[in-house]
């Protein structure tokens, strides 16, 4: 098994703060139980297991969870799901500028803003003010700050109703699916 699939991370100035390798899961994937809604719209969906080198700045680290990501080309956002093996355990909404997919590579601007979600779909806000402080220091252009708390919005609003976007990810894997899915050639 290979990790083939590139993902970076960069601040809005466009340093580099992050990057791993994951594997890039076939759109027709079931990944939990069948209870999940089907893949939205050109979404490219990550597979990262446990102990995977997430290579930061300030040093590497291995996943301690599973890890599900899901990436569109025209949204603001992204969203990481951890799983203690195949159980959920949270799943993190980070606010991005939309990301530049490529056929073996993701690319893609962390705007320093990101929701907590719980299975139950109780969440919580977790860096706004890490996000207007950067928003400052780094010079957020306007279209951006708007852009970027349009898409907080959203997040919140969907998880408010109980639809759609969260609908996405599984509360429990398949595991035995992405293993398969990740060995073929």
């Amino acid at each position: 098994m290979q990790r083939d699939f590139l993902v970076e991370s960069h601040s809005y100035d466009k340093m580099l703060r992050g990057t791993w390798r994951a594997y890039k899961l076939s759109s027709d994937l079931q990944l939990g139980s069948g209870q999940e809604s089907p893949v939205l719209d050109n979404c490219v969906r990550l597979w990262l297991p446990s102990g995977t080198p997430m290579n930061w700045s300030s040093g590497t680290r291995n996943l301690r969870s599973n890890c599900l990501q899901f990436f569109w080309p025209d949204r603001w956002y992204m969203l990481s799901a951890f799983y203690n093996e195949d159980v959920l355990i949270h799943t993190y909404a980070n606010i991005i500028q939309p990301a530049q997919i490529l056929l073996d590579h993701i690319s893609y601007v962390d705007l320093d803003l990101s929701t907590l979600v719980k299975p139950d779909l109780s969440y919580e806000i977790l860096t706004q003010l890490e996000f207007e402080h950067m928003a400052d220091t780094l010079h957020y252009d306007e279209p951006t700050r708007v852009s970027a708390l349009m898409a907080l919005q959203t997040i919140t609003s969907t998880i408010q109703r109980s639809i759609g976007l969260f609908s996405i990810v599984p509360h429990q894997l398949n595991l035995s699916q992405l293993h398969t899915d990740c060995n073929k050639s």
